[in-house]
């Protein structure tokens, strides 16, 4: 399992106006409600969410503000159904079931109405085949509690249990790592930047890091959780993190400030990435950083707005790493594709729950 903010970060940016505790350290709670229709014959539930408001920087024809953005109500529905004493909900998507559900416990079996827990978990109602992450509940607590009229959704993440982790494994065990071999036994590029050695793999996926030690003839020589040597052919390399730092931080599309600096060197040259990444708040939505923010120009949206600030030297470094690396061969990645029925199956997995995440935070209870 990697250690990427949890299964479902790209969606849990769609927290809106919530309350809560905003704290790096401790477990930040936020809670939501919407309208509950259930057709108990049809084992249906639709759930009508109310406008609400959300604060965000946006890009107008005069330049960038910070707004109160007004958003109206939407209508979700989903198919209910028991496996014991296990809530499936099929997502129903322009009149047409999802085959794949979203599974929750805590509950009492027949009964649509009362508390139920998400599980890292999809279900495929066609061959009844359950795919977990289990290592993603310990960051992520989403609850679902259904009743006459209502339904609440809340999420609680435990950021700390995060960071401690990542610390567990360490850095050297990171998607940072692996494009880093491949980039300097000669790979044409690296493809990735500074903030993926938060990116940590363990479990099943710790394989796809070994993959990349093998097929590089990496040799390590001495390691510990913020350094490595190691050895590509004749060249000796050392990779030290300098800083990696994270907090959370939310609002409307985005969730942790980073600030993150990594020495690599061959013991005569050093490459310096860096990334400093904020998520956007007024005191960053201004016409002096809009070179430095990130803005969501997707076409689903009635206007584009910034969700983070971001300075780094991914393209220095990339060329940088390029200079000390050992001699251009023939090294491919073909071996890779061995894998990729295995990771197309996780990803579409994230992609279920993603889904699952956005729709529940609509339901904003001010």
């Amino acid at each position: 399992m990697k250690h990427s903010l949890f299964a479902a970060t790209a969606a849990s940016a769609l927290i809106l106006a919530a309350c809560g505790d905003d704290s790096s350290s401790a477990s930040t709670s936020y809670s939501q409600s919407g309208s509950l229709y259930v057709d108990e014959a049809q084992q249906l539930l639709v759930i009508t969410t109310d406008p609400f408001s959300i604060d965000q920087c946006v890009v107008t024809q005069a330049g960038l503000a910070w707004k109160s953005i007004s958003q109206p109500g939407d209508v979700d529905s989903a198919k209910y159904s028991f496996l014991g004493d296990t809530l499936v909900l099929l997502d129903i998507d322009e009149g047409e079931t999802d085959n794949y559900g979203d599974l929750f416990v805590g509950g009492s079996a027949g009964n649509i109405y009362g508390t139920w827990t998400n599980l890292p978990c999809s279900y495929n109602s066609s061959t009844g085949e359950k795919m977990c992450y289990e290592k993603e509940a310990r960051y992520m607590t989403r609850t679902l509690k259904l009743s006459q009229g209502k339904a609440t959704a809340s999420i609680e993440y435990h950021f700390d249990v995060y960071l401690s982790d990542i610390e567990a494994v360490g850095y050297m065990k990171s998607y940072f790592m692996k494009e880093l071999y491949n980039a300097l036994n000669g790979g044409y590029y690296f493809d990735g930047d500074a903030n993926d050695i938060f990116d940590v793999y363990e479990d099943e996926d710790y394989e796809t890091l070994t993959r990349s030690i093998e097929k590089n003839n990496v040799q390590i020589i001495e390691e510990t959780k913020t350094s490595q040597t190691f050895k590509i052919g004749e060249k000796t390399y050392t990779v030290t993190i300098n800083k990696a730092d994270q907090s959370f931080k939310f609002n409307y599309n985005a969730y942790t400030d980073e600030d993150i600096s990594i020495d690599v060197t061959d013991g005569v040259k050093t490459c310096n990435a860096y990334t400093i990444r904020k998520v956007v708040d007024n005191s960053l939505c201004k016409e002096e950083n809009l070179e430095h923010l990130k803005i969501n120009n997707d076409p689903d949206e009635e206007f584009a707005y910034a969700t983070y600030y971001r300075i780094n030297n991914d393209v220095e470094f990339e060329e940088c790493i390029k200079s000390i690396a050992v001699a251009q061969n023939n090294n491919t990645y073909g071996d890779d594709a061995l894998y990729k029925k295995a990771d197309d199956k996780k990803e579409a997995f994230k992609k279920r729950s993603e889904k699952l995440l956005r729709k529940m935070m609509k339901y904003i209870e001010k």
